[in-house]
């Protein structure tokens, strides 16, 4: 039996990581290594670091000049070994080397980083940053039909009245009131709450957003009005519509679920559907959706689409995840989550694709944007200043 490698298991993570970064570098790593790339970055500053030193433009383009010359004049010495052969040597474009030489550099590094670095640097102390955010968490307030409001925020187990329970965290009806009162819930800056409307069906309420939903269904329809972004996971009943008001706009389902996304701040209205169907209808005008598919709804316009909906549900997973997506939009997501002041000093034309948990303090969904080399950022209080 052979006896294991010492760090064995450690070596192979560092070869892997260093695979990952040279596709990264050569531009042709897929969407599954590249979020496998960015959860590696998200497990400390270290990671980062190595990440950025890696992928420096100078660090790179002066070791491909290095192994260029290396192999010129290796290829040299052998054609004058073969001299005495009339076939000409076979020229190699210098892409090839180049590409080649960002496996070897990355492979080599990780070596160093990985194997030596730690060992020759002394061990400090992280101080504690100097200007942070933190993220958001489940807060809601309930607002009651005789107006009184609840705040949510911390409580798991409790009566308000004799129809109104919060049980686990979650606002509970017993459905027996004789005529439906109408309940608002409204989500502040940095919040979210999940939801379980009398029927059965269930809302996950982001962030600067609201329900206004009945404490029973009655009638022939299940109507419910919101603002901001809502995603619904609608129970079956075919006999009674589940229906969406928002805007000037109804959308309504059977059995579904999608997402709704009517920032004010965002370009247009977009209804996202990820199972069964809906039907988007305003102004005399009617539009059925496929899962997959997403409505963006401008004055005068709708434009359908099918997109990748895990980015846009990711939130629902308290997630950010990104998927060649502006700067501007990545700022507002933040701007609600950690109710920032966002500035641009600089106008960035880049996109951004990348995964990270929402539970982070927002220092660290800015160090894996600025890791792109495309951005830069500042924490002035609650302020995010954008530079390039």
């Amino acid at each position: 039996m052979k006896a294991p490698v010492p760090y064995q298991s450690e070596l192979e993570n560092n070869f892997r990581v260093a695979y990952l970064i040279s596709h990264f570098i050569q531009e042709n790593i897929s969407e599954e290594e590249e979020e496998e790339l960015d959860l590696w970055m998200q497990q400390s500053d270290f990671n980062v670091q190595i990440f950025e030193d890696l992928t420096n433009e100078d660090t790179v383009d002066g070791f491909l000049k290095w192994y260029a010359e290396l192999e010129t004049e290796r290829n040299l010495q052998e054609v004058k070994q073969r001299l005495q052969f009339s076939k000409p040597p076979k020229v190699i474009p210098f892409w090839k080397y180049a590409a080649a030489a960002c496996v070897v550099l990355l492979l080599g590094a990780g070596i160093y980083y990985f194997g030596f670095r730690d060992q020759q640097r002394p061990v400090v102390s992280n101080p504690p940053t100097a200007a942070d955010i933190l993220p958001g968490k489940a807060s809601a307030t309930l607002t009651l039909a005789n107006g009184n409001k609840i705040d949510l925020t911390n409580l798991r187990d409790t009566i308000i009245n004799s129809e109104v329970r919060i049980v686990n965290g979650m606002v509970v009806y017993s459905n027996t009131v004789a005529e439906p009162e109408m309940h608002e819930i409204s989500i502040p800056r940095k919040g979210f709450y999940e939801l379980l409307l009398p029927d059965g069906s269930k809302a996950w309420i982001n962030s600067s957003s609201s329900i206004l939903y009945p404490t029973r269904f009655s009638g022939s329809e299940r109507r419910v009005t919101v603002t901001g972004e809502t995603y619904f996971e609608v129970a079956k009943d075919a006999a009674h519509p589940f229906i969406v008001s928002v805007n000037g706009v109804d959308i309504t389902a059977l059995g579904t679920a999608f997402n709704i996304n009517a920032y004010p701040d965002e370009d247009g209205l977009r209804v996202t559907l990820t199972e069964g169907k809906v039907n988007v209808s305003a102004s005399q005008r009617n539009e059925q959706l496929l899962p997959g598919q997403q409505i963006i709804l401008r004055p005068g316009e709708w434009e359908i689409r099918t997109v990748d909906i895990s980015p846009v549900v990711a939130w629902t997973k308290n997630q950010f995840k990104l998927k060649n997506t502006t700067i501007e939009e990545v700022m507002r997501m933040a701007e609600r989550w950690y109710d920032a002041k966002i500035v641009f000093q600089d106008k960035i034309t880049d996109h951004f694709t990348g995964t990270i948990d929402r539970n982070v303090p927002i220092s660290q969904l800015l160090k894996l944007l600025e890791a792109t080399g495309q951005v830069h950022f500042i924490i002035e209080g609650d302020t995010i200043i954008v530079t390039q």
